[in-house]
């Protein structure tokens, strides 16, 4: 997986692009501990470019969605093939995030 901090739909957003995985671990926490989420509680979160998700990546959307909500907002995804969607709501995380 990579990432970026970039634009998505005019807001401070991540792109994530790539596979993933539990491997992405370490860089995922490094996006947490990068984002202020007391300025930005809403994360707009481009997967435009995800090739693959597993369950260990789902979790840290969970860990996100979970940052999120702790500062008063919620995930928004944008872009996101149809069969990323698909995995993101087979783990029932419609109720955490907002898809575009």
């Amino acid at each position: 997986m990579e990432y970026a901090f970039t634009s998505v739909d005019g807001q401070d957003g991540l792109l994530l692009s790539g596979r993933c995985t539990y491997d992405d671990a370490p860089r995922f926490n490094a996006m947490l501990t990068e984002w202020d989420f007391t300025a930005k509680p809403v994360v707009p979160l481009d997967l435009r470019f995800v090739t693959f998700i597993d369950s260990a990546a789902i979790g840290m959307l969970f860990i996100l969605a979970n940052r999120c909500r702790d500062a008063g907002g919620h995930i928004v995804v944008s872009g996101a093939p149809g069969h990323i969607v698909k995995a993101l709501r087979r783990a029932a995380l419609d109720p955490y995030i907002e898809f575009r």
